[in-house]
């Protein structure tokens, strides 16, 4: 395999993982309500997250790591981001600063690699494990950041409604409570017409209750998410950095790369 044909390899890897993130996000942010309400599919959601999130990452560092000079690398993560727009078919301010970051993270993280493979006397893996952290937390912003802009259009084409699995477990607790004291032939007309009439009344209270505050929802829900991310991400870096050494080793022993060894010129100070 060509020189040529191996960069444009990884960097096709770095770009198909960008738009796999993308759609992630566009999932994410589609399945908004569904965060206010734990389900296991919401737990499918995230464990997909927590893929394309992984994926990204060692594509990532194998950009970082392989490709030289930097300005292919800075232009697979441009290409790269480009590609989480399409993915997530949102062009908008907000998804735009958010690729802007990725791109700027992305770049940063690739130069952190470039000076810590420099100082190095032998090439170790450990170095594309610098700065992933910050990586993943970028990403964990531009997931936050979808949340934030799909609640904020629904907040502003319906407002703030309580999501359904709440609104029925209620239901059901009330039921219980009304049935208990309404005699035998009356019960099931009655608790028809609460059922009826309970969820209408209970979207409207909280609405109106919410009503002033629905600019802020967005934000708090986006930033909780976020924080719970963090930890996660944290743990993720570490499972990163195992497959990144694993891949290294696999392409060494296929050929795609070697240990090349280079002499230094080192400059010191000695007495005459």
């Amino acid at each position: 395999m060509g020189r040529w044909l191996k960069i444009g390899f990884l960097a096709g890897l770095l770009i198909v993982a960008g738009f796999f993130f993308g759609v992630i996000c566009r999932q994410v942010g589609q399945a908004y309500t569904m965060l206010l309400a734990p389900s296991w599919e919401l737990l499918n959601l995230l464990l997909r997250f927590l893929g394309a999130a992984l994926a990204l990452a060692v594509c990532a560092g194998l950009v970082a790591t392989l490709l030289r000079p930097l300005g292919y690398v800075w232009i697979a993560f441009a290409l790269s981001a480009v590609a989480l727009l399409i993915g997530w078919l949102e062009f908008s301010l907000i998804s735009g600063i958010l690729a802007l970051v990725y791109f700027l993270v992305g770049s940063l993280y690739a130069g952190g690699v470039a000076r810590d493979m420099a100082r190095r006397i032998s090439f170790s893996e450990s170095s594309a494990r610098v700065g992933q952290g910050l990586f993943l937390t970028a990403l964990a912003l531009v997931v936050a950041g979808s949340i934030y802009a799909s609640f904020t259009a629904h907040i502003e084409r319906e407002g703030f409604t309580v999501p359904r699995p709440y609104i029925e477990e209620l239901e059901q607790l009330l039921e219980g409570q009304v049935g208990s004291v309404i005699p035998e032939v009356l019960r099931e007309e009655v608790l028809e017409s609460f059922r009826e009439s309970f969820t209408t009344t209970l979207d409207g209270y909280v609405g109106g209750l919410l009503e002033p505050y629905e600019g802020y929802i967005p934000v708090i829900i986006a930033v909780l998410i976020l924080l719970l991310l963090l930890p996660i991400l944290r743990l993720l870096s570490w499972v990163s950095g195992l497959v990144l050494s694993i891949v290294f080793a696999v392409f060494r022993s296929l050929g795609i790369t070697r240990v090349v060894h280079e002499t230094v010129e080192v400059q010191k100070l000695d007495l005459v």
